[in-house]
This record gives C-alpha cells, structure tokens and sequence, in this order.
C-alpha cells in the first residue's frame, strides 16, 4: 500500500471559485490549483473523486509526497551537505576599516581605524588559499571595509596574486565588492571587472535631500549628487553589475517610492548590469546600537518592503520577488568562509570586523581556524536545533536568517535580535499573489486582499508531528515508491507551475 500525505512546506492562498494559489517551498513550485487538487491537499471527501492525473501533478511540483518521506530530515542533510562543501572557499576581504562616510547606523561604529592591510597579512591570505588549494574548485572574493576603496591599490594588487594562484591550479575565481560608490568611477569600475569583480553593492538611503542627511562624509558633505554621477557612467559605460541597497527605518520609510522615480527617471530602469534591493536598519552590533528607536517593527517593514517591491517591478529597477531556497547558508557557517581584517584578524561573519573580541583567530595562525572553540561553534549551529526554526514553512529558504543573531545573541537590539526572521514571514502570500498576477495566473478580482493576508503564525506554528501525515489516497496500484533523498524531482507539471 502507497500513501501520500501533504508536504509540510505547502502555502495555500486562497482564491475565488474554490480555487488556490500554492507556493511549496522546498522544490520552490508555485501554481494555480482546480478545485479538485486543492480538494486534495486539504484532504476532502472530494479529494477521493480526483483523477490520478492530479495527484501526479501534485506530486511532481512537491505539494504531495509519499508517506516515507521525512522532509525535514531530508532538508537537514541537503543543508549539511551544502554548507560542508569541500570545493569553495569564501573570503570577505577588509584591505581598510576606514571610511569616508559617517552614518548613523553603521554597525562597525564612527571611529573607525585608518590603517590598512600590510603587505604581510596580505602574503598570509595568499598561503591561506594556498593550504586550501588541493581540495578547491571555487574561490570567491567579497571586498569589505570600511570603504575598500580607499585602499583601491590593495584591492588591486591582492586580487591580481589570488586570480594568478586560482589560475595555477585551476581554481574558478569570481569576486563582488560593497562600497559606498563614491570612489566608483566608470574607469574604476572597469579595473575592478577585469580582475572579476563582477558587481558592486552600493547604497542609497533616499533622494538627495534625505540621503546626505543620513550618508554624508564625515566632513559633512553630501553624497548622493557623486553617487548618481558615478553609477550613471558605470552602467553606461562598464560591465560591473551595481545593485543598489536601500536601507530603511522609520526615518526614511516615506522617502523611498520618491528615490525609485528618481532612479527611473534618470535612466536606471530595465538595465540589464542594475538594480535595487530593500533591508531593514537593525540596532546589529554595538556601534548602532543609537539607531534601536527607529528600526522599524518586522511586520510593519515586511508590508512596506512588498509595496516598494511592487513599484520597483513597475519601473524596472527590479525582479519580481520569489523565495529563494537556502537563503540563509551565508559564508559564517561554512568550514571555508571568512571575514579577515587589515589587521589579519579572522572573524566568520562581517558583522563582527570592528569586535576583535570575537574573532576566531588569524590569518598568521592558520591551524587554529580549524580548532578554535568559536569556529566550533559557528560550525557547529543549525536552524533544524531550533524548535521555531525546525516547524516553520519558510525553513527551505530561510535557514534561520543570520546565524549572527543566534551565535552572538544580546549583540542585535530590538524585534530584529528576539525574533531573526525574514520580512517573507510576514508578507510570502502577498508576493506570491504580486508574481502570480504579473505572470497572468491570478486576477486581481480573484482575491480580497484582507482574506489573503499572511499570518505569521500559520507560516511558522506549533506543529506537532502526528499532523503532517495524512493519509490522502492509495497509490499501490499507480506506481511502486521510489528512493526519495529530498522530494525536489524534475517538473513535468503543466505550464501553470513556476519555479
């Protein structure tokens, strides 16, 4: 006897004539349900009266699987695997802490240090890659600071001695590089792309007047003026990617649509090498601490976030959202991801660079970043040991969100630092519902907004194990069951499922 049972990562919206919207997210479907498949998952006397057809079609997108299948165990060793993965190393390079900006809310503080990376830490990340060489396939690159352009030369000159050492021994080398753009000149950008640099994360924070209240040099200058200038010959003329990063808080939340318009209207729109994202302001380390009183409430962001989405999508600037699987895998948690100072101070995650407290070791030290009890511990945490974590919808693609807030708990004030959730908790079937009609599923007249709002305790409830397995229908007669390791198999479905 063959039993099926509901995925415990299905997301029901439902629409007009008993019809759905379902978003699984672990094999990252999404489609449009008849009224019989919906019957299905909900496990209705209806359901019984369903052509096999539909529950192949349920299987194939993943809102079915067999009664064998322990998902979340099959998630845990998918993410296991990925995070343990022996071929790539990830650096986040800091060549300076200093910057030329003062914002408010930036975690590493005000009063930065100005010194920059000597030429022997420097020949220290070189042996670093070096030791790790035999067993690498992938080396990628983030520069950091500070602003690590005020040290353009070193960010030059290692890159060029990494992609040799990659070079020699068949290592595929890539590199990105977060700076506040006001050093990024068109012909800048061109060095930076020929040593595979291939995008810039810069932020903007408003329209002008907003932005260099918030981002000014630390003189007092504005910015925003310079930052435009260099991003308008950069995408004209050059073939680095720049992904702007918008910062938000209670300060600026009314500004935002008003700097969308402007990037549109001076000739940002449906670029291929630009676009924008949204983040949240959080109090994350003790150097923005001051800034707690105007993050913004995670609810409150997430519904602000899905309307800014929406414009963006409209104007050009950016793609619908999707959940993305495995967001949450960042470089902290991985055996070969780290942040390394000027000083050559290693840490796991760039949140941590100005708190030599909480480094893991250094690059002078090499051995001891494999047996120091804080690499240990990094290493060593998981979303699946924690209960809200392990029972939540958005598990797949979140991964608990920043492991920072939960290695170094008291560090992030506020909502942000009791409750590490993505802004997708709070508003996934409205950005479902936003995909969907842009890609002509739904109709707008198909839903109520009100009846459709995401409740975050439906997305991540108590569950309890004895409720995720019911029996939907006997397949013995169908097919045999197959091996599933994790249920994400090649979609077969109709053209009415995304991924």
């Amino acid at each position: 006897m063959i039993n099926l049972k509901c995925s415990r990562y299905n997301i029901i919206v439902p629409l007009a004539g008993h019809r759905a919207l379902a978003h699984n997210t672990l094999s990252g479907a999404t489609a449009l349900l008849a009224q019989d498949e919906l019957a299905i998952l909900q496990n209705t006397s209806e359901a019984i009266r369903a052509p096999l057809s539909r529950f192949k079609d349920l299987l194939d997108a993943g809102f079915l699987i067999y009664d064998e299948v322990d998902e979340l165990n099959a998630l845990r060793r998918e993410f296991e695997r990925q995070r343990l993965d022996a071929n790539g190393m990830i650096l986040s390079i800091a060549p300076t802490l200093n910057c030329n900006f003062g914002c408010d809310y930036c975690y590493q503080g005000a009063n930065k240090p100005v010194t920059k990376m000597s030429d022997a830490v420097q020949d220290a990340i070189v042996r670093l890659v070096e030791d790790h060489a035999p067993k690498l396939k992938r080396l990628h690159v983030a520069w950091y600071g500070g602003e690590p352009l005020l040290a353009q030369g070193i960010v030059e000159s290692l890159s060029d001695r990494l992609i040799e050492t990659c070079k020699e021994r068949s290592i595929a080398y890539g590199a990105m590089i977060v700076t506040n753009g006001y050093r990024l000149s068109a012909a800048v950008a061109d060095a930076l792309n020929s040593r595979h640099v291939a995008m810039a994360q810069v932020t903007l924070d408003g329209p002008a007047e907003y932005h260099d209240c918030r981002r000014a040099t630390l003189g007092g200058k504005g910015t925003f003026d310079k930052i435009i200038k260099n991003l308008q010959e950069v995408v004209n003329n050059s073939a680095l990617r720049i992904d702007v990063r918008i910062n938000i808080d209670s300060r600026n939340a009314a500004d935002i649509e008003g700097l969308l318009r402007f990037l549109a209207e001076n000739g940002f729109s449906r670029r291929k090498t630009f676009g924008v994202y949204f983040a949240p302001v959080e109090a994350i380390t003790e150097g923005c601490h001051g800034v707690s009183n105007s993050c913004m409430g995670k609810s409150d962001y997430a519904e602000l976030e899905t309307s800014l989405h929406r414009r963006a999508y409209e104007l050009g600037l950016a793609p619908l959202p999707y959940p993305r699987r495995f967001r949450g895998l960042c470089s902290a948690i991985r055996p070969r991801g780290f942040v390394i100072a000027p000083t050559g101070d290693v840490h796991k995650c760039w949140d941590t660079i100005s708190m030599p407290k909480l480094r893991v070791g250094s690059v002078f030290d090499r051995k001891s970043l494999e047996t120091d009890a804080r690499v240990a511990e990094w290493l060593s945490w998981t979303p699946f040991e924690n209960a809200a974590c392990r029972g939540c919808k958005l598990l797949p693609s979140c991964t608990g969100s920043c492991a920072h807030k939960f290695v170094n708990p008291g560090q992030t004030l506020g909502e942000a630092g009791s409750l590490p959730c993505p802004s997708w908790k709070y508003q996934i079937k409205e950005r479902l519902l936003m995909f969907a009609v842009n890609k002509g599923m739904v109709r707008e007249g198909e839903f109520q907004p009100g009846d459709v709002a995401t409740d975050p305790a439906e997305i991540c409830p108590d569950l309890d194990p004895s409720l995720r397995a019911r029996e939907i229908v006997d397949l013995s007669r169908e097919r045999p069951i197959p091996e599933v390791s994790i249920p994400i198999p090649p979609l077969k479905a109709r053209n009415a499922v995304y991924r």
